[in-house]
């Protein structure tokens, strides 16, 4: 009788670690698909341009050359700083989304102390993913792509 219930526990352990490993394979290639995510947003009537990376940080900025026909320079900033924070924005939301039906799978997850007393909850192992308890890596200088572009503003014309 034991034997059996060896065997259904041993059946149940190995499921539960199969799903726990499918599950970080999922949330490796999620991150994966989050580092490249870009968003970009406007302000100023559509003048100035926005485009930020997925630790939204700014990797272009476009302001057309008609601004300055409606807005003061001394906009300009404001402008800027405002698009650049609806990107950023619209990126974060962006990487949420694509964990969603990551961590409505991790709650589904049984704990291992359902099948083990004692047992460490093997939720946990993926809990720092949708707690960002891990830092960010340190942002790379920008490189230079080859296409001559400065670190200034594009102006469209």
């Amino acid at each position: 009788m034991s034997q059996i219930n060896n065997d259904g526990l041993r059946h149940q352990m190995t499921e539960v670690l199969a799903l726990v490993q499918e599950q970080m394979a999922d949330i490796a290639a999620v991150q994966r698909e989050q580092a490249q995510l870009t968003a970009s947003a406007e302000a100023a009537d559509g003048l100035v341009e926005v485009t930020v990376n997925a630790q939204g940080h700014v990797i272009e900025t476009v302001i057309d050359e008609s601004y300055l026909d409606e807005y003061e320079l001394e906009d300009l900033g404001g402008h800027v700083t405002s698009a650049a924070q609806s990107a950023a924005q619209l990126v974060a939301q962006r990487a949420a989304e694509l964990m969603v039906p990551i961590g409505e799978r991790r709650r589904m997850l049984p704990s291992l102390s359902d099948i083990v007393d004692d047992a460490p909850d093997l939720r946990d192992l993926t809990r720092s993913v949708f707690g960002y308890e891990d830092p960010a890596p340190p942002a790379a200088e920008p490189e230079d792509d080859g296409r001559g572009e400065s670190a200034f503003p594009t102006v469209r014309s």
